[in-house]
Order: structure tokens, then sequence, then C-alpha cells
């Protein structure tokens, strides 16, 4: 037997019995009081326990035949490295953000685990929210906080019920509001804008209707315009802000139009505090001389901070026209994105769209609602 220590756990290689009757190996060992087994096949010389905070443990390796005979245990002793719990721990960063705190953590070996979330009350924790995951690159929201000064408390918890130590932290969570829709305006086609469908404008995105079918904006779709991929529509919500997150509904129809037809998949949105006078005399041809529509337009972006590049994901994956009951929840809650908080505060918005659900030239949305800090 040789031992070979790991991140809360060993790799222990051995030399199994050579003998045809070798049902496999089996390791027992002992977790926070639970009695644990690993057992591998008589084919490979080598198996893996983890679960182990730092310290020294024993670990029983028995062979089993195929009658259930086992041998006599043959002690091994491991010495743990540092387990993920703690890996995980010392690299939270907790960051002030919209209605409470954001946090970030690495998790390299994809261990499954808890980030435990709980506030001060008094003399009292509570709960706030559990955090279940096994990405390697991790973050999460908490949100729902006035802006006022509040304590957290953060630990790490894993499936052998191992714990990290706690985290305290003192947070002045950043105000967030819904954007006051009635300032939200219409503006003077750009350059690279597409014009919309008969009475299906631009200002129902912000109407607060999310389900009526024709509350939405469509795009002309002509032939003499080539659609609306890779070209945009601009709006002006009235107010500059520092946007924290957003929801953007489907046009809904029953079934039919739910991640299909020309509800947009793939766009990019852009924000600006000014349209200057350079921006209206902007755009460029396609560069492609053979392009059908090689006289159309196309949208520059000088003097625009992208700001997310947007997929809207079909929880259910499947293909387009078919349906979960998942897929009609999520359509009919909305998609919600979370601006990442570098980005500056703007007061236009400039949305790119890219592809739609049926893999046509038109796009349409149904409504589009905002929340932030409102700058001025």
């Amino acid at each position: 037997v040789s031992i070979e220590n790991v991140n809360g756990g060993a790799i222990i290689t051995f030399k199994a019995p050579k003998d045809e009757d070798l049902l496999c190996v089996v390791a027992s060992y002992t977790i926070n009081g639970v009695e644990r087994t690993t057992k591998v096949s008589p084919y490979v010389d080598k198996l893996k326990v983890e679960g182990f905070m730092e310290g020294e443990f024993q670990v029983n390796l028995t062979s089993v035949d195929k009658s259930k005979n086992e041998s006599q245990p043959v002690p091994v002793k491991i010495n743990p490295l540092i387990p993920p719990v703690e890996l995980i721990f010392e690299s939270l960063n907790v960051l002030d953000s919209f209605g409470g705190v954001k946090l970030f953590w690495e998790n390299p070996m994809k261990d499954n685990v808890i980030v435990e979330v709980s506030r001060k009350d008094g003399d009292e924790w509570i709960s706030v929210e559990n955090f279940y995951t096994n990405a390697p690159v991790g973050q999460g929201s908490i949100r729902g906080f006035d802006p006022e000064p509040i304590t957290f408390r953060f630990r790490i918890r894993d499936r052998w019920d191992n714990y990290s130590e706690y985290r305290v932290t003192d947070n002045l969570p950043l105000e967030e509001k819904q954007l006051d829709k009635s300032k939200f305006k219409m503006v003077t086609i750009l350059p690279g804008d597409s014009p919309s469908h008969s009475s299906l404008v631009i200002s129902n995105i912000w109407d607060g209707n999310t389900t009526g079918s024709n509350n939405c904006y469509h795009g002309s779709g002509s032939s003499s315009n080539y659609g609306e991929m890779n070209r945009t529509i601009t709006f002006d919500m009235g107010q500059k802000a520092k946007i924290s997150r957003f929801k953007l509904w489907q046009r809904l129809s029953g079934d039919s139009w739910t991640f299909n037809h020309n509800n947009i998949k793939h766009y990019v949105i852009y924000g600006c505090n000014e349209l200057t006078a350079e921006m209206y005399t902007g755009g460029t041809l396609h560069p492609d001389p053979d392009w059908a529509a090689k006289d159309v337009i196309l949208p520059t972006f000088e003097g625009w901070t992208e700001v997310l590049d947007v997929w809207c994901l079909k929880p259910s994956g499947l293909p387009t026209g078919q349906l979960s009951n998942e897929d009609r929840e999520a359509a009919n809650n909305g998609d919600e994105h979370e601006i990442p908080i570098e980005v500056p505060s703007f007061r236009y918005i400039r949305i790119l769209f890219l592809e739609n659900w049926s893999g046509g030239n038109i796009a349409q949305i149904g409504e589009m609602t905002f929340w932030g800090q409102i700058v001025e």
C-alpha cells in the first residue's frame, strides 16, 4: 500500500490479492461519526477516500470475494491536505451590492458544497440563503434589503457535514429601485436602427403589459430593410441610473411563440448618457458588396459602452416548438439578467439584435423592466 494525500482525502494505491474469486477491495473509515466505505473492482489498483478535514485518520482496507468472505483489515494512516471547504472559504469575497451583497468564490476541484448566508438580528442569526454549487467559479446575490448597515455571516459546508469557519462582514447595501417607466421615451431613429412594424412600436416595451400578444415591439422585417438581425433599437430611460438588473419578457401567444417565432434569443445591450450629433451621422454599409441588402445601414457604437452580451436560455433545452412546464413558467416570469457592478451609469439604451428563436430576421420584445440606483 502507498498513500498520496490530497485536499480533503487521499489516493490509496495497493496490490490486490491474486485470486480469481476476488470481488472487490473495500476501504472503511469514519467521518464525523458516520461509518463510510469506498469500493473498487479487482481490476484497478487504487481508490480515493474523501470528505476529511485536516489531521491523521485511519482507513481499513479489506478484500471481499464473491461469497462475501472478507479478509483481515489492513490499517492505513492518511493525513489529508487542506479540505475544499477551507480553500473555498479562503477565496470567498463579499462586496456591497444592490439591495444586499454579491458573493464570489472559487472551487477549482468542483466539490459539491453549500455556501450558507445568515444575517444578524439582535443577538440571533437568521438564515438568509443557501447556495448549492459545484461550479469552479461561483457567485451569488443577496437582495431585498434597505440601504442601511447590516451584518452578514458566511460559511462553507460540504456533503460530509464538514464546515469552514465563519466570516462576519458589515455591509451597506446599495439602494435598488425599479426604474419609473413613465419617464421612458422613444428617440429619433439612429443610423442602423430598425423601424417598427405598424403599431407594434418600441414604447410597447415599457407599457407594463407582460402577457398581451399585441403589446410588444415588433421590427418591420420588410425586405427593403432586411429585417433586424445585426441592427438595433434605441430608447431613452429619461433618467441616468446605475442599472443592477433587468428582465425581458417574450411576446407571448399561448405556446406558439414561446421560445419561438421572432422572440429574441441573443442580443447585446449598450448604454450611453448623451446622443451626440456624431451618433446621428454614423453607421456603415455592409462590408460584403454581394450581400442581399448591401444598401442597408448597419450600426456603429462609437460613444456607446457595452453593458451585457445576453443569451436567453430555455430551461428544458428542448428543440424549438417543444416546451416543458418549466419553459412556460420561465417565459411568464421573464428572463432576468444581472449587470456587472463595474458597468458605469447610463441613460440611453441601445439593443443590438443577433439571433431570434426561429432563425429568422425579425425581432420582437414583449416587455422590459430595469432596476438600479437613480443617479439623476
